[in-house]
Formats: C-alpha cells, structure tokens, sequence
C-alpha cells in the first residue's frame, strides 16, 4: 500500500500516543495484565482491608479497573465499576507481582486500554474524522470501516482487525446491524455530556505486511457529536483538543447542503436547513492544535488534513435549470474517472483535489481555502458512504457507497506519514 521505501535502522522510541484515552504515553512506566485469572484471585485474598474497598468487586474471581473505569465515565466506588478476571500490574517490570512470572499484555498506565506489539517500531498512527452536526460522520465512518475490512483490503494486501472486544461489539451493534442488516439510517450521534461511553473511539490496527517496507497503523473511528464541536471553548471543555492536536492525520467533512450556497440552488425533496459555517469550524480546529502544540502563525501545520465533501451523489443528478447546474458536476466531473485499483493513484487524487478546491472556494470563501492552507499537506476529496438519499429513515436504494476510502489511501501516503514510518 505504501510507497516503498528502504527500511533504516533507528532506536526504538519510548513515546507512544495512546489511542484511546490520547495521552502521551512513556513506554518505561506502562502498566501489564497477568493472563492467569488465578492471579486475580490470589491478588483479592491477599488485600488488605484499605485496600480491598479500591479493588474487590461483588464478584470473587474479578478484580475492579480504577483507571479503566474512569476512562469510561463509571465511578470506581460505584455500583457498576469496570471489572476485570486478570489481575493489573501497576508497574512497568514486566513481571507479575503475584506469580512472578513474565507477563506480555501491556496497558495504557491512563486508561488501561492495550498497546499493541511493536509500538516501539510503528509508534500510534491515529486519525480522527470531524465535522459539524449533521455531516453525516456515523453514516462515512459505518461504511468507511466495512469498505476498509471487506473491499480495501484484499485490494492493497492489507488486514484489519479491530483492538478490542468492545470495539467489534460497539461496531456491530451501533452501526452494523442497523445500517447493513436493517436498511435503516443510524440516529444522531449523542454529545459527550449525554453519553460517556461515546468517549471511546472504535480502534482498529491496519497491517500491510507484505514487500520490503511493513506497515502497521491505528485507525481511531471517534465519532464526536457535531454540537461538541460548536466551539474551541466546548471542545477544550470536553478534552477533544488531545486527539485532534495529537492526531496523525484529520479528515474534515463538509455536507454540501448545509452550505447556503448550494443549499439555495439545488432543488431536492426533504432538502435539510442550511448548516454550521464549516469555515469557522474549521478555524477552531487550527487554532486548539497551534495552542496544544505551542505553534507560531505563521508555522504550517505538519498533521494532514483531508477535506471531503460528503453526500456528493445529490451533486451528481441532471440539472432542473441554469442556477443548479451551476452546483452540480456534470459528466465531464474528475469524479467519473475511477481511480487505478491497487496502488495510489496521485494522478486522479491532483485531479479531484483540485476541481474540488474550486469548487469549494466558490461556494463556501477562499478564507475556508486560506485556513485549509495551514496545513501543509492538504487534499480535497468527494464521496458518498450511503450512494443515495433514504426515504425518511429507510434506505430504500441500499447502500452504494462511491469513494469513501480515497482520503485514507491519500493519509496513508502523505510524505509525513512516511517519513514517520522510516
């Protein structure tokens, strides 16, 4: 998938951004988790009374997850606490403190979610998706992670497997089942202070093992509410200025009919109100990572970012008059010209990217086209996760999804990326 390069030798980094919780983790203070559930047990009856009341659970064989139980909004001391069959170790010895022998799960010393093997080569390669309410994030990331596992993936020789239990049940029953086996539209994505669990982002690890050059990276599907990105204020309030400004690479939806542009010329059935200025947005998101990252002005920002215009098939139907086809992309469209299978097609990518720019600067401001700048490497898509527009909450038509994973084969390809990699 990557482009291949020579592999060098470097010292193994110590640094590792949790994917999770995002907090920067030291590598030499992590914490381990013993696979003998007999461990557990010696561990509770040996507790002392203080002690006890931290970790004891209602059941015997299950010890209680402080750390990982605040990660995920669940009091510790509660009724209902993170409970665990394999006992933690608090200190990065790599031995466990109760059988004495070598232990090889790692956690995250945060939130107790694992680090992978191999951090130390690959590091935490971590995306994350935003945009405003609306957008349609559920839906791009529901069928994005189906494309990636089922048609991207044999295509580029790659596998992708989800980190945890949690993520392969959150993915199948919150987006899955209703999306692909209902027919049905997912509902609005809840904010942070309604729903804690919403907090953890499904984590899969993508690996590309073949060639010269392997590759192992972690996607972080974080599905954020669009009114908890209203604001810089409300997205440092809710600590999403952690994973955006330590983020590998951003991908930002824009919903063409939420820009009044468009949204005053085309002519659709249930055509949805006139949206958040993505301008402004987009803004914020620039400034909460110059702030995290102590970055000057007039720095451009190193983390890629890839802007998609979603729900491109409503911009792809024959013209009613002059003022819509001025909206529209017509047959001549780059969008028509399919990209070649199996390698990274920069050709065609130059080619979108650069009608979609226009397009953009046109119907949103060139002060949108200005802050998109910042970044230093940068690319316009357009896509479509459903293919169609549903019939109230039913999709009618099925699910044709059209260019959903072009701005992750241009992330992985970004110079950035690669010269992390090395």
């Amino acid at each position: 998938m990557a482009k291949k390069q020579e592999i060098e030798t470097h010292p193994h980094s110590s640094k590792y951004t949790c994917p999770f919780c995002f907090a920067s983790v030291d590598l030499k203070d992590i914490h381990y988790q013993c696979t003998n559930p007999a461990c557990t047990k010696m561990f509770l009856r040996e507790l002392d009374e203080k002690t006890a009341r931290k970790y004891r659970s209602k059941n015997i064989d299950e010890e209680i997850d402080p750390e990982n139980s605040i990660f995920l909004g669940k009091d510790p001391a509660g009724l209902s606490p993170v409970t665990t069959k394999y006992h933690i170790i608090r200190n990065a010895s790599g031995i466990c403190d109760i059988c004495k022998k070598p232990v090889y799960k790692r956690l995250c010393p945060g939130c107790h979610n694992p680090i992978p093997q191999g951090a130390e080569e690959e590091g935490s390669t971590v995306f994350v998706v935003l945009g405003p309410k609306g957008v349609g994030k559920s839906h791009y990331i529901a069928v994005l992670i189906n494309q990636l596992r089922n048609s991207f993936s044999p295509e580029f020789g790659a596998t992708m497997s989800p980190a945890t239990d949690r993520t392969t049940l959150k993915y199948r029953d919150m987006y899955y089942k209703r999306l692909f086996e209902e027919g049905r539209k997912l509902s609005p994505t809840l904010s942070f202070e309604q729903s804690r669990e919403s907090r953890e982002p499904m984590i899969y690890y993508l690996r590309f093992l073949g060639g010269d050059s392997p590759r192992v990276y972690t996607l972080a599907f974080f599905d954020t509410a669009g009114e908890d990105m209203d604001s810089t204020n409300k997205m440092m309030s809710l600590n999403l200025n952690s994973f955006i400004s330590r983020a590998s690479g951003i991908v930002f939806l824009v919903d063409p009919l939420q820009i009044p542009y468009i949204n005053n010329r085309i002519r659709m059935d249930n055509k949805p109100p006139v949206g958040a200025n993505v301008a402004n947005m987009l803004s914020d998101i620039t400034n909460i990572i110059r702030t995290n990252n102590s970055m000057r002005m007039k720095e451009q920002i190193q983390i890629p970012l890839a802007v998609v215009l979603t729900k491109a098939d409503v911009l792809m139907k024959a013209p009613e008059n002059d003022e819509e086809s001025s909206i529209l992309f017509g047959p001549n469209s780059s969008l028509n010209i399919e990209r070649e299978k199996g390698k990274f097609d920069r050709t065609n990518f130059e080619q979108i990217s650069a009608e979609i720019e226009e397009y953009m600067r046109r119907a949103v401001s060139k002060g949108f086209i200005q802050t998109v700048k910042e970044f230093k490497e940068h690319s316009y898509f357009a896509v479509s996760a459903l293919g169609s527009n549903p019939t109230g909450n039913v999709l009618t038509r099925g699910i044709s999804p059209m260019r959903v994973e072009d701005p992750f084969i241009w992330l992985l390809n970004c110079e950035s990326l690669e010269e992390k990699k090395r």
